[in-house]
């Protein structure tokens, strides 16, 4: 097959959207597929054939975005998206943001008859968001507008395609709340990590715990530094590493000066994957902690499982989905009942040896792989190909 994938989010620019992308099409090219990604053009530099194998990127001239600091926003060139697809010979296009780059792929699949895939990511309409641009601030009256109409721009893009897929169930249900009319299913999120054996799986005994992801409002750091206060007390030893980039990098980094922690947290910066992958980190980590409220499928999350790593979180929205008997999940993001969750599987190395066995098992089921022949069948029933 031959498909078209437009994206406003795509490497360098680290996140668990274009990190996920950027696997799908990879590996749809590693099964012999033709893969074409349209994204804006940013100026750190884009990857290099050799990162990208063999996945072809076409880069449009982009602008700021004025409601989030690292997103991009194309600028639309839809005849020129029009003339790449035909020279292509593209059977598919599947977009997987609803901005300007996305519009420019609906419309020009709509005008060559093509089907549309649009795979829903974010929440980027609901109030953890909203905080990320300023506009929690409004009462609550002018928030819940601002959620309603966030949802009805959303649908505007998916009820355009011909399929929607989601990574978790809770985000289904919530697509069909919220009026999505076309049909949906459940694809998850793919990773490219060989799932540790269980026979050379060890107990961690460092006593560290891990966060991976954005550093930005709706990710609540500042909540999960304030829970690993309470866990340093309990246990002196403690450490609380925080990997990633973000709007917040500087507030938070101040955050931990104030608080003078320096000494039992580290936070690393942005760590490019490949580097972040073969590193220590994940290895001599003793759990993975978030305390966020805002997350779909966070790859970080699957990503730790693949490391063995038991894992605390709150359960909100498709959390619950991932976490059973390889973790603890907190009913409510407080820093009390994340410190006691983290405290628990710190203070018991049997208990976290059973749940790291359980994480590995449950990885299994997120192998790029695995996910990618499920995207292959939704291609292949829209265009009517069979095998």
């Amino acid at each position: 097959m031959r498909i078209a994938i437009f994206t406003d989010v795509f490497p360098p620019s680290i996140n668990g959207v274009s990190s996920s992308i950027l696997l799908l099409s990879k590996e749809l090219v590693r099964r012999g597929h033709f893969v074409r990604v349209f994204t804006p053009k940013i100026r750190k530099g884009q990857l290099t054939k050799t990162q990208l194998e063999g996945v072809n990127v076409s880069y449009s001239s982009s602008i700021p975005s004025l409601f989030y600091p690292d997103v991009k926003l194309a600028i639309p060139v839809y005849p020129k998206t029009v003339y790449r697809l035909i020279k292509d010979k593209i059977d598919i296009v599947h977009f997987h943001t609803p901005l300007p780059i996305g519009a420019d792929g609906i419309l020009a699949a709509k005008l060559l008859g093509l089907p549309v895939i649009g795979t829903f990511h974010t929440y980027f309409m609901e109030p953890e968001y909203l905080k990320v641009m300023g506009l929690d601030r409004a009462g609550k009256g002018m928030t819940n507008l601002l959620v309603k109409l966030g949802w009805k721009y959303s649908n505007l893009y998916y009820n355009a395609a011909n399929l929607i897929t989601s990574p978790s169930h809770y985000t289904q249900k919530m697509l069909i709340k919220n009026n999505i009319k076309k049909k949906s299913i459940v694809i998850p999120n793919g990773i490219d990590i060989p799932i540790l054996n269980k026979k050379t799986l060890t107990i961690r005994d460092t006593k560290t715990c891990l966060y991976v992801g954005r550093i930005s409002k709706e990710k609540n750091i500042a909540t999960l530094i304030e829970a690993f206060e309470l866990v340093h007390i309990k246990i002196p030893d403690a450490k609380l590493i925080i990997v990633g980039d973000g709007p917040d990098l500087k507030k938070i980094t101040k955050l931990v000066e104030k608080k003078n922690l320096q000494k039992i947290i580290t936070l690393t910066g942005k760590i490019p994957y490949e580097k972040l992958l073969n590193s220590p980190l994940y290895r001599e980590s003793t759990l993975f902690v978030t305390a966020s409220t805002s997350e779909n499928q966070p790859m970080s999350l699957l990503e730790a499982m693949a490391f063995g790593l038991p894992i605390v979180a709150v359960a909100k929205r498709g959390i619950p989905e991932l976490i059973t008997d390889n973790g603890l999940l907190c009913k409510n993001d407080t820093p009390k009942e994340l410190a006691t969750h983290m405290i628990t599987i710190l203070n018991n190395s049997k208990k976290a040896q059973t749940m790291s066995q359980a994480a590995l098992q449950h990885a299994k089921k997120f192998t790029i792989g695995h996910v990618a022949k499920q995207f292959e069948n939704a291609y292949r029933e829209l265009i009517g190909l069979t095998d």
